[in-house]
């Protein structure tokens, strides 16, 4: 990029900030301004897609240390000060977090007595209310799934909501050599698996139900799902409609990826990663050249942490709104055994009831997450 192109990009940027415009707002676009204030007369916008895509988040990269910011490729001194200050002022001068006294459960003691009284109250009143998932901005590329780790680890977590004893437990748990890996996967798992700022009860006393189970790979590929758009995208535009085949070569992923992101350098990583996502949550198999996938029936036990997950409020729903749900699709499962599901969990006791009366179908919940893990865990049982 000339000097020229540099300075105008950059005013811009400046001045799209200013105006508001959402495209400025990206996770991507805020820390590519910020380098223009470390880094003169250089193009810091791949830096700081590298950096994203190395950390996981902004966030996590705001928090990470002096000393492991100056190890990235193209950050000095000045830089890493910058970020740092950054991350002072806002964990010390800005607004307090609603989410981390407000929002979220009490501290567990032991997992069902937890649950029970979490059931009892969830019976008549709605789940706290959550804050709102972050979006995933900016190029929405990603370089590791690391999904496979997270399904590992899950069922050992420390009976603990704080992210920082989490992070603290991967740090030391994770099977990499290298520390510096070993904090960015950290910050990879807790930002997939604990988009609301915190270690919630549901998943964690799921996993410890359903260590190595497809159940538990089920859930963690949701969520997966829900922090990395890109995934849901590739699976309805290449995956469904490659059902009939049963087969998706992995150059038609990387090709699709390139049409996208014609200036991206981390194709074939993203590429892989896409894979091995699909691969660890148990919804393709693959090899070398190409992925296997075909319509999967619906864990029971899964199905209601989902739709407790997707509808949260103990409320009547219309049965078309599982028909249209993307993350429905983006699971692959067989969409001729969605209403069987329904039925099931109405048969087991998990949901009120499901009513098909002329054009009127619906589905009634009567608990919240915490309250439907606890009926699928309790005395042992699996939905």
């Amino acid at each position: 990029m000339t000097q020229d192109k540099q300075t105008g990009h950059r005013q811009r940027l400046r001045e799209r900030f200013l105006k508001g415009q959402e495209s400025a707002l990206s996770e991507a676009s805020l820390l590519e301004l910020l380098l223009t204030y470390a880094i003169p007369q250089k193009d810091v916008q791949p830096l700081a897609v590298r950096l994203l895509s190395e950390h996981g988040s902004l966030s996590s990269l705001l928090e990470a240390p002096t000393e492991t910011l100056c190890q990235s490729d193209g950050i000095k001194e000045n830089s890493a000060v910058l970020l740092k200050l950054v991350d002072w002022i806002r964990r010390h001068h800005g607004p307090k977090r609603a989410g981390k006294d407000t929002l979220k459960p009490p501290t567990q003691t032991t997992l069902f007595e937890t649950f029970s009284q979490e059931a009892e109250a969830s019976s008549a009143v709605a789940e706290r209310r959550r804050e709102k998932v972050i979006r995933r901005y900016g190029t929405e590329m990603f370089g590791k799934a690391v999904l496979k780790e997270a399904i590992q680890i899950l069922p050992s977590l420390p009976d603990s909501e704080s992210l920082d004893e989490i992070r603290s437990f991967l740090r030391a748990k994770l099977h990499f050599s290298a520390e510096e890996t070993r904090h960015r996967y950290a910050n990879y798992i807790t930002r997939r698996m604990f988009q609301n700022g915190y270690a919630d009860s549901p998943l964690r006393f799921f996993a410890k139900a359903f260590p190595d189970a497809q159940e538990l790979r089920d859930a963690c590929f949701y969520r997966f799902l829900q922090t990395e758009p890109l995934e849901v995208e590739i699976i309805e535009d290449l995956v469904l409609p490659n059902l009939g085949t049963g087969r998706l070569s992995r150059e038609r992923i990387r090709k699709r990826l390139a049409e996208k992101f014609p200036e991206a350098k981390s194709i074939v990583d993203c590429g892989k990663a896409i894979v091995d996502a699909l691969t660890a949550g148990g919804i393709a198999k693959a090899d070398r050249t190409k992925i296997s996938v075909d319509y999967r029936e619906i864990p029971v036990a899964y199905f209601a942490f989902y739709l407790h997950s997707e509808f949260p409020e103990p409320d009547m729903y219309d049965i078309r709104k599982l028909d249209e749900n993307r993350m429905i699709r983006a699971m692959l499962w067989n969409p001729e055994r969605l209403l069987h599901a329904l039925y099931e969990l109405r048969n087991q006791g998990i949901i009120s009831k499901v009513s098909e009366i002329d054009n009127f179908r619906q589905f009634t919940t009567k608990f919240t997450l915490a309250g439907v893990v606890e009926q699928i865990v309790s005395g042992g049982k699996k939905a």
